[in-house]
């Protein structure tokens, strides 16, 4: 059975949709949600061992796919949901090829499809434990 208790990051400088996708996750029973408005600050906190992220393309300083890059340095087991506001099929590609779990279009915040995004990464990632 897939836990509740998964620590998940949301990397996002939109504070509209980011509040947004930290409520649907509390009421789908993730009380393990942390914010963080630019990369920078998320990967200072990945000792915090995050079991999934979701990951905005468009930040300051750096966008997702660099912050993603160094995500998956620091473990490649951690799950990632790239999300943007764009239909930008060359930076769903690049994300996908880097090691993102998922692609969310931002004005895709349906719950259900969100659930099953969360549900697919946790699972993949008991698959990969049990077979090592």
């Amino acid at each position: 059975m897939i836990s509740n208790n998964n620590r998940i990051f949301i990397i996002d400088d939109d504070p509209f949709w980011s509040n947004n996708l930290f409520k649907i996750l509390n009421n789908l029973g993730y009380e393990n949600v942390y914010k963080y408005s630019c990369g920078i600050e998320a990967v200072n906190h990945l000792h915090l061992n995050p079991s999934l992220v979701f990951l905005d393309y468009h930040m300051e300083h750096m966008n997702g796919l660099e912050v993603l890059t160094q995500i998956k340095e620091y473990f490649p087991e951690i799950g990632v949901i790239f999300c943007t506001a764009g239909e930008d099929l060359g930076v769903a590609m690049h994300a996908l090829e880097k090691g993102s779990s998922d692609y969310l279009l931002k004005s895709n915040l349906e719950i259900e499809k969100i659930a099953q995004m969360i549900e697919e990464v946790f699972r993949h990632q008991l698959l990969t434990i049990e077979l090592n």
